[in-house]
Parts: C-alpha cells; structure tokens; sequence
C-alpha cells in the first residue's frame, strides 16, 4: 500500500487502518524535506510521512517579528492527504531568507461526516540548524551551478562528488539523468538518492531532476513526478537564474519504442515530437530572446547524423584536436532523435552551452555548422561539473571524485547575442 501512495485513499477505510495500524509506533515525518522547483517568488518543500497525512507549512522572513504565514496544499478544494506531501510557497520576495517549518498530521479515518486523526508532528530543525531558504535574485551576473549525471545508485561517489565540486556554495544542483535508475519500491528511492540530499544540503537548497533513459524503467518510473515536482508537471521546462535562460529537456529512452526491453509500454518518439512544440514556442519567449546566455540540459547527447554538414570538434585532455561526424560509433535511435528533433534549435537560436551524460566518458566539443557554434560537454559517470558564470563568460570545471580539476573550459559572451525585442 504504501507504494502506491494516495491509492490508499480508494480502499475501504477499514483495510487502510489495518494497512498503516502495523507502523503507528513509528515516527510520523520520514525525513527531512528537500526544495524542489524554486525561482525568484516561489518554492516547493516536499518532505515523506510513513503514514497517510494531511500538512503545511509555517514560515516567515528570518528576522521578521511577525506571525509566521501558512501555506497548505489541496485539489479541488480538498486538502491533500497522503504519503508524500507537496507545499509550495508562493508571494515570496526574490533574494529574501525565510525560515520555516513543516508539519503532518496523520489521518487514520475518511468516512463521510467522521473523520479520526492520529498523530501530529512538526520539524523546524536539522542538526540543531533552523531550516532556511533563500529564494533566487532577481538580479546575479556572478553565480555558480553543479551538474552531477549517472551515479546509478552509488552514494559514495554522490557525496564525493557534491564535496569536489563545491556544492555548498553553488545556487542549485542539477542531476542530469541515470541518477536512480530500475527503482521498484518508496524504500529504493531513499536509500539510492534521496538520503544523500536531504542529508547534505536540500532542505536549503534545491535540486533538479532530470530524466535519463534509465529512469523511464522499473515500476517506480511512473511516480517519478510525485517526488520531483516541477512547476510546469513536466520534466521538460524553462527556468532563469539571473541573465541565464535555462532549458531542461526530457530525452526519454535510447532505443526504439518497439524494443523488445520495454513491452510496448512507451510512446517516447512522440513525446520527442512534444517537446519540438515546447521549443518552437521556447525560442520565441522574450525571456529566452534578452538573456545574456542560454543553457539547455539533456542527458541524452544529439551524437550525429553522417549526412548532415554539422562537424563535431572534439577537443581530448592533451589538446588535440579531432573532427567528426559522429560524436562516438554508430548513434543509437535515442541519439538520432535528439540530433534531428532538438539540436536544430540550439544551432539556430544561439544557445550556448548544451550539458550532457549518459554516455560514461568525458567528451568536451564544439558543435560547428557554417559558421554557428554549440558548445557541448558530454560529463561522464565518475566526474562532476561545477559552471561559473559571469557578464563576460561562462567556464566550466571537470572535477574527478577528489577534487581535481581535470580541465575547464571558457565560453565568452557573444557579442550579439541578444535579439532585438520590439
């Protein structure tokens, strides 16, 4: 029962009490809670109870001697009840400190006109350390971000690589796909993710998550937006810190929707197609059009199309130079798919930087057609990746798991970057 989650909700009330009598003893908030889906007005605190739950939020400004505000979260009119809980925050002032507190309160009955609650905790603290927030500036030309990609359940590179490449002063962290991948139960989830985060750094600061193709398998895959909601309840999305218009797309899986490794339970061609609307109308945004960068993240690299006129320079650790027409070997269906259907955008909308993984190995190229120009970092599954970025350009930073700096790369501001808005 508790992997399905609200599901419980459909059962007669007599089976859910037997169902979530067994664990009553147990605290009632499994964990601390991580902050997804943050910008300049807004966040979204998530936190796990072990039992089906009604909660909310109190906060305030750190500082303000005021009656803290509340925020709670319901659907048509009815207050969520459940195993995960989802409060966002709304109205909030950009580049302003909150502090805040959760709280659940256990529902052991829902008839019509009677209703029993059980237990009722709060959580305020982590270590003794008031929980905070600081909601994004409206304003920053100098900021820095993390992109880890392919951990696939390893936990000790997860907090190697949080500490190598300076996470704790970064403004959020990006997993770019593979993180979690195969997982069949609520309990894989914290075990082989999401105890690193809320162990190190989420409750103050947020992550993304971004689809890899292993994360579209197992019975977990359809539950993947329950624990990493996004504004949009896509997994593709714009957002901007800054003068940086950010683009996360959604690769899906690398081969054909017709492979015998998915049972005929996936339509990914099509939701490619989906996302080509999403970018038509993307590229139009004045947001997108006014920023001083822009930066697109997919786990899946566009690898190449041997009949295109697109060269891939790839440039190795020791300075050598090749070009190609492939990134590496023959592409999988997945890659053509991406190259065909998304990178035309980034060619001819002046993106300036593409992040990726998935394919386990370093690859730092420029994608060159006529004379437009992609960056393209392809991190691989035991490096990570911090980005600096400042008015005059972005650099980023390979780091292996103890902190050395493999190389870096410096991406300068175009000149004309910018459209003309009228």
């Amino acid at each position: 029962m508790y992997t399905m989650g609200l599901a419980v909700l459909s059962q007669a009330n007599t089976l859910w009490s037997a169902e979530t009598s067994a664990t009553e003893t147990t605290p009632l908030i499994k964990c601390t809670p991580y902050l997804q889906a943050m910008d300049q007005n807004s966040v979204t605190v998530v936190w796990h109870t072990t039992r089906p739950s009604i909660s909310w939020v109190n906060y305030q400004e750190k500082g303000v001697d005021e009656e803290p505000m509340t925020a709670i979260s319901s659907t048509y009119g009815l207050k969520d009840i459940g195993f995960i809980q989802k409060i966002t925050l709304k109205d909030l002032k950009p580049g302003t400190t909150y502090t805040y507190e959760i709280n659940s309160k256990e529902v052991t009955k829902l008839e019509p006109y009677k209703f029993d609650f059980g237990a009722e905790e709060s959580m305020k603290d982590k270590n003794g350390k008031t929980f905070t927030f600081t909601t994004w500036p409206d304003k920053a030309d100098t900021f820095s971000f993390v992109m880890i990609n392919d951990l696939h359940d390893d936990n000790t590179k997860h907090e190697k690589l949080l500490k190598a490449t300076g996470a704790d002063t970064a403004a959020f962290i990006c997993y770019n796909g593979d993180i979690e991948p195969d997982k069949m139960n609520d309990n894989d989830m914290f075990t082989k993710f999401l105890n690193v985060p809320i162990n190190t750094y989420a409750w103050e600061k947020c992550f993304f998550m971004l689809r890899g193709n292993h994360e579209t398998r197992g019975a977990m895959s359809r539950r993947m937006h329950d624990y990493f909601p996004t504004k949009t309840d896509q997994f593709y999305y714009t957002f901007q810190y800054g003068d940086v218009f950010f683009v996360n797309l959604d690769c899906g899986e690398d081969k054909p929707d017709k492979n015998k490794e998915y049972g005929g339970l996936v339509d990914f061609d099509s939701y490619r197609t989906e996302q080509v609307e999403f970018l038509k109308k993307v590229v139009k945004m004045p947001e997108y059009r006014k920023a001083r960068y822009r930066v697109f993240f997919c786990h899946i690299p566009p690898v190449g199309g041997k009949d295109s006129d697109l060269i891939i320079r790839k440039t190795k650790l020791d300075g050598t130079v090749e070009d190609s027409k492939v990134l590496d070997g023959d592409p999988w269906h997945g890659d053509l798919e991406i190259y065909n259907k998304f990178l035309p955008f980034m060619m001819d909308n002046k993106a300036d930087l593409l992040l990726c993984g998935h394919y386990h190995r370093l690859f730092n190229t420029d994608y060159i057609q006529n004379r437009k120009v992609l960056p393209v970092l392809v991190n691989s599954n035991v490096h990570g990746t911090r980005v600096d970025v400042t008015p005059e350009k972005i650099t980023y930073h390979i780091f292996d798991q103890d902190g050395k700096e493999i190389f870096s790369k410096d991406i300068p501001a175009r000149k004309k970057n910018r459209w003309k808005i009228f």
